[in-house]
């Protein structure tokens, strides 16, 4: 791949799935009561996700058969049927979302299959969105920290079927942790999206709706660090995996990272590790 800058690279596959609005999850295991056929059409996005079973999806004279470990889109005022097999332990989850990103489009109408760690990562989703939509009464947080997890499983999928990473993204999510709270894990998935870039306390806060001490404060006393340092922590993992497993060179990483300068970016890593990026590159 021809590179202008990985860091523009890195820059469009981040931003490159904005979901606007989670508008209805189901989570149904397995589907006991199964509906008759009938056409559908809505304008958002829909998700199927098959765990166990299979399903079919008619559209116009095509029929497609989505298997388990699958998943399916359904564009918005696309016209389609869905046929569930009778008697069958169907495990289906469901994610209504608008996104007017033209980028969703890549994805197409056939079904997609799933490698371990993206049916871990749907898996979550739709479960935290189904329990989410039970409870009208829950924490306002939630439908951000939904987006932001279901944007995360975009980016991946987008990026392994694009070719684009050679490593797998980690995926740090709220639900790692339950003992943190809940605009704690928040915090974390706003540096976790953003380790490619750089981002200040003050925008940290205003994302937060919050003072920057009083989030500075309540961050260090749960997680036993500050907010920069588990910032720059994230960057040296993933430095530390791009040197392992990708193909750029250190020039290229410090660019994805959003350092300044690759001199800048060997003193982080020396100060972090003790290791200078060459000592520890030959130590893979």
């Amino acid at each position: 791949m021809e590179r202008r800058g990985i860091r523009m690279l890195f820059d469009k596959i981040n931003r490159k799935f904005n979901i606007q609005t989670i508008v209805f999850s189901q989570n149904w295991k397995p589907l006991l009561i199964v509906p008759e056929p009938y056409e559908e059409r809505y304008p958002f996005w829909q998700l199927f996700y098959v765990s166990r079973g299979t399903m079919q999806i008619v559209r116009e004279s095509e029929i497609q058969t989505v298997k388990s470990g699958e998943v399916i889109f359904r564009p918005p005022n696309q016209t389609s049927t869905m046929i569930y097999e009778k008697n069958s332990e169907l495990y289906l989850g469901i994610i209504d979302f608008i996104c007017k990103d033209k980028a969703m489009e890549f994805f197409g109408t056939s079904p997609i299959s799933l490698d371990q760690k993206e049916r871990k990562m749907i898996g979550d989703i739709v479960k935290e969105a189904s329990e989410f939509y039970k409870d009208c009464d829950s924490n306002n947080l939630w439908p951000e920290l939904i987006s932001s997890s279901l944007e995360h499983f975009l980016i991946r999928l987008y990026g392994r079927m694009q070719g684009i990473f050679s490593f797998e993204l980690q995926w740090n999510t709220c639900h790692t942790r339950n003992n943190i709270s809940d605009k704690v894990n928040q915090i974390n998935l706003i540096l976790e999206k953003r380790r490619f870039e750089n981002i200040t306390i003050e925008e940290i806060a205003s994302m937060m709706h919050e003072s920057p001490n009083a989030m500075m404060k309540y961050y260090k006393k749960e997680m036993n660090e500050s907010v920069i340092d588990h910032f720059l922590n994230l960057k040296l993992q993933t430095a530390m995996q791009l040197i392992s497993e990708s193909k750029m060179n250190f020039t290229e990483i410090s660019e994805v990272l959003g350092f300044s300068s690759v001199n800048y970016f060997s003193k982080f890593f020396k100060k972090r590790t003790g290791m200078t990026l060459t000592e520890f590159s030959k130590q893979i």
